[in-house]
């Protein structure tokens, strides 16, 4: 049965969008590598697999008009054995009068990390350096096939809560490193789900780009790790070193200037959300709860 999204990887973001055309009434199908909750069972081989892998088998998934994909596709290779593959399907489908020809509309969740200019939009072209194959797969799809690409900052919401993302900082080194660059740029998964929404309910306003998906706001990564004393402690060893007292000013924790208006902002995602005429309505705010009423 024919369905209006298609849903490639049903985890974090997935479920967010699941429940938001739920709410909607928007017939979709989703996938997940073991089928859990009454998703379709269905897995796009991995890098280590792909030159042996043979053909991709696509008869588990449904012809639908938008197609979301949310996990990284490892370069252009196996991007466009995705895309051939399921549009040879497609058109199987049509034949036996099961479905048509249409081609659908390619939505793809990348990240912002490889936009390094300060700050970055929607013009700014990604690094490839740092975006390696997953940027090759992002130009496949804009170029090839009018895809849409969004650029998405830091997940958040639910469980996944930022203010626990100071494991990441183990030693002074790593933090070292985190203190010379503060500026931390987020996007809840619903309004990721509502970004997406936007996207397939306008398809002729964005496709054929790329887009950054923000909150819009920049956020201190220290103002949100120094409550973690683990992290405190390590600062004030670093308040030690030359170096971190010219970065933050002061020989004291308690002295250092916390907040957005102690960074900078590198990722400017308000032409996306101006161009869709939304605005994100889940934002992080830190010591605050997560705003999102599903959870």
């Amino acid at each position: 049965m024919a369905v209006s999204v298609l849903i490639l990887g049903c985890g974090f973001v997935g479920k967010y969008l699941g429940d938001l055309l739920k709410s909607k009434g928007v017939s979709f199908a989703a996938t997940t590598t073991d089928g859990r909750e009454g998703t379709t069972k269905w897995r796009l081989p991995g890098p280590e697999e792909e030159a042996t892998a043979g053909d991709i088998d696509f008869h588990a998934l449904p012809e639908a008009q938008s197609i979301v994909i949310t996990f990284p596709l490892q370069g252009r290779g196996i991007a466009k054995r995705l895309v051939d593959g399921y549009i040879e399907h497609i058109r199987a489908l049509a034949k036996d009068g099961t479905g048509n020809t249409k081609k659908p509309l390619w939505v793809y969740l990348g990240s912002t990390r490889p936009f390094k200019e300060m700050p970055s939009t929607y013009l700014t072209p990604p690094d490839m350096a740092a975006g390696g194959v997953r940027v090759e797969a992002e130009e496949y799809l804009i170029q090839e096939h009018d895809g849409c690409v969004l650029n998405l900052a830091g997940l958040w919401g639910g469980a996944r809560d930022p203010k626990n993302w100071s494991r990441f900082y183990p030693d002074k080194e790593k933090l070292r490193k985190r203190l010379a660059d503060r500026s931390l740029h987020l996007v809840h998964g619903a309004d990721v789900a509502r970004a997406i929404y936007a996207v397939i309910s306008q398809p002729e306003a964005v496709s054929g780009g790329r887009w950054l998906v923000s909150d819009k706001r920049v956020h201190d990564a220290l103002e949100i790790y120094i409550g973690d004393t683990r992290i405190r402690g390590l600062v004030q060893e670093l308040l030690k070193e030359t170096e971190t007292q010219s970065l933050v000013g002061t020989t004291v924790v308690d002295d250092i200037e916390l907040g957005p208006s102690a960074v900078s902002m590198r990722i400017d995602s308000s032409h996306f959300w101006n161009h869709v005429n939304i605005e994100p309505i889940y934002p992080f705010v830190t010591g605050r709860p997560d705003p999102y009423p599903g959870v």
